[in-house]
């Protein structure tokens, strides 16, 4: 909230999950409305009732995108770098007309940084830690995933994960996600973004923080993450454009070593597996 009152932005939705009858979730519903001291003009969903991630985030975004074009998006435990919404804000005009850029990162989690100084550059993978989107990317969301069946038994699949192993990670995530064994509303937007073959804008540097990792949480449970609690910089204006619109492998290849933690080298399907299995508890 302290970095919302310095953003001081002119329009605020508030969505947050229900039961209403537990004592803490109105307890942050009040703060949140509370600290809200600067002029705006605030829009709320509340649920009465819980509906859990994979439900309640993904309806309030369906709600959020059906008031207004373009969002800027902050989870609860996602602490922003103040740069943050004005890079996203740039890069929502930047790249509103530019159908290929489905997705604004504030989260920077390898590490990579472009040549020549340059403000970001765009990936396949799009962490949802601090992010930005438009209505016209948002339209190609689908909770269900219904085209998955059909592509992952197809061979675009594989032109659309070329590095090693990142096919079957796919297949065991979004196979999981598609049966209704995980309860979350984020891969069903890689999935959409990953159909598409839309791309993410990634900053230089990292502007968001994720402090939520414990065992209070719902996905992020160890604290030993290396993506836990990382540290935020300042994003140096005005901002340097990239000249070229194209995926960065390198940094997606450091993504699938560091984030996702598949190996970059031939080994065993089965520790493969066992890699996927362990990155659905981080």
């Amino acid at each position: 909230m302290a970095e919302l009152k310095r953003a001081r932005p002119e329009v605020l939705l508030v969505a947050a999950d229900g039961p209403r009858d537990d004592v803490r979730c109105m307890q942050v519903r009040d703060h949140v409305l509370a600290e809200i001291d600067w002029p705006c003009k605030v829009q709320t969903r509340f649920l009465d009732a819980r509906q859990g991630c994979r439900n309640a985030v993904s309806s309030a975004l369906e709600w959020a995108f059906a008031l207004h074009d373009r969002l800027i998006i902050l989870e609860d435990d996602c602490l922003p770098h103040p740069s943050f919404f004005e890079f996203c804000a740039a890069m929502l005009d930047h790249f509103q007309d530019a159908p290929e850029i489905m997705q604004i990162c504030g989260s920077n989690l390898t590490g990579m940084r472009p040549e020549g100084g340059r403000s970001y550059y765009f990936s396949r993978f799009g962490p949802i830690w601090g992010w930005a989107s438009w209505r016209r990317a948002w339209v190609a969301y689908d909770i269900e995933m219904k085209a998955w069946p059909e592509l992952s038994k197809s061979t675009r699949l594989r032109q659309l994960c070329p590095e090693p192993f990142e096919a079957g990670w796919r297949r065991e995530v979004f196979g999981a996600v598609h049966r209704g064994e995980v309860d979350t509303w984020d891969y069903q937007w890689a999935f959409a973004k990953l159909r598409l073959g839309g791309l993410n804008v990634i900053p230089s540097v990292n502007l968001v923080s994720n402090i939520g990792f414990g065992p209070d949480a719902t996905h992020t449970l160890s604290p030993a993450s290396p993506c836990a609690e990382l540290a935020v910089h300042e994003l140096p204006m005005p901002l340097q454009h990239a000249p070229v619109v194209s995926a960065w492998q390198e940094a997606d290849r450091a993504y699938l070593a560091q984030v996702v933690g598949l190996p970059e080298k031939a080994c065993s399907f089965r520790g493969v597996r066992r890699v996927i299995r362990s990155f659905f508890k981080r």
